[in-house]
């Protein structure tokens, strides 16, 4: 059955039953790879692993992989249509210049894998899939491109989308520790602003946005979350308006707004101000300074 898949040939002759339309490979167990090596480097712990499945060039369309298990699975230049991969296990998974469209990952579990990746000048796109319940801990997502997808409780914690593009994408549930980067890096181009992307029915708990303006983006609908259209400035501002105040709340304001300022950006991407986040960091004393502080930044950045 793999070798047919990794060769790219029909399954019709097969006579396999369907689902709905697709292939039926429900619960498919993939060969699983052997563990050659294991060394750390770096502080990582580090697996070399071989008997990889790898496919290369082929269209997968159609087929029906709900509750398969395949780890480890690799794709080069290769388009999955109209498949489910609902519930299945596809930890470590890496992808380079490869489209998925029309796919669900409902509650797969994705950790560790490289959904987005950036190679000889190609990116990942995916199109029209349903993410809802996965597990998303994929680490860093770079340059991939999401359209039409739905994360809607989907396990999202410590991920860092770099230089990704979004499009009518909604996000729904907890979201912790989350980075949307969209600076543009000399080696790299910069994403698009974000189109229609829905948090409205998301929690932030320390979610960044870095290079994006934000203008068409729905937030939480939260009281605890606002959006400060001209970030860069409001962080520099408030830096100003501490200046001389060597008080313990003044000086941890002064190193968050700082790191907002790290790195590259400019003068259009906006911040968003999560009041529980500061709460988290130094108690309400800190949090109502940040308030104030960033209030009149704001109201100078406008004039």
């Amino acid at each position: 059955m793999i070798a047919r898949l990794l060769a790219g040939r029909d399954l019709d002759s097969l006579h396999l039953g369907k689902r709905e339309g697709r292939v039926d490979l429900r619960g498919l167990p993939a060969p699983t790879p052997r563990r050659l090596d294991r060394f750390e480097s770096m502080g990582w712990f580090v697996e070399e692993l071989g008997d990889l499945v790898s496919f290369r060039g082929v269209r997968l369309r159609a087929i029906d992989f709900s509750g398969a298990q395949l780890p480890s699975l690799r794709f080069h230049d290769v388009v999955i249509d109209d498949c489910r991969f609902d519930g299945a296990a596809c930890r470590d998974w890496r992808l380079w210049s490869s489209q998925v469209a029309g796919c669900s990952f409902s509650k797969a579990d994705l950790r560790g894998s490289a959904i987005g990746t950036w190679h000889e000048g190609r990116r990942n796109e995916w199109r029209q899939v349903n993410f809802s319940g996965a597990d998303f801990r994929v680490g860093v997502s770079e340059q991939a491109l999401y359209e039409d997808c739905d994360f809607a409780g989907a396990k999202i914690t410590g991920v860092q989308f770099s230089q990704c593009a979004f499009d009518r994408c909604r996000f729904a549930g907890l979201m912790s520790s989350v980075l949307f980067d969209g600076r543009d890096l000399p080696d790299r181009p910069a994403p698009p602003q974000m189109c229609k992307v829905d948090f409205l029915a998301a929690v932030f708990q320390e979610v960044e946005f870095r290079g994006f303006d934000l203008e068409d983006v729905r937030l939480p609908n939260d009281p605890d979350v606002r959006l400060y259209r001209r970030g860069r400035c409001v962080a520099m501002r408030g830096i100003q308006l501490l200046d001389g105040d060597e008080s313990k709340l003044a000086r941890g304001l002064k190193a968050v707004l700082a790191n907002r300022l790290r790195g590259p950006g400019d003068k259009r991407e906006a911040d968003v101000f999560n009041r529980r986040d500061y709460m988290a960091w130094g108690g309400e004393d800190l949090a109502r300074l940040a308030e104030s502080i960033m209030d009149r930044a704001e109201a100078d950045c406008v004039r």
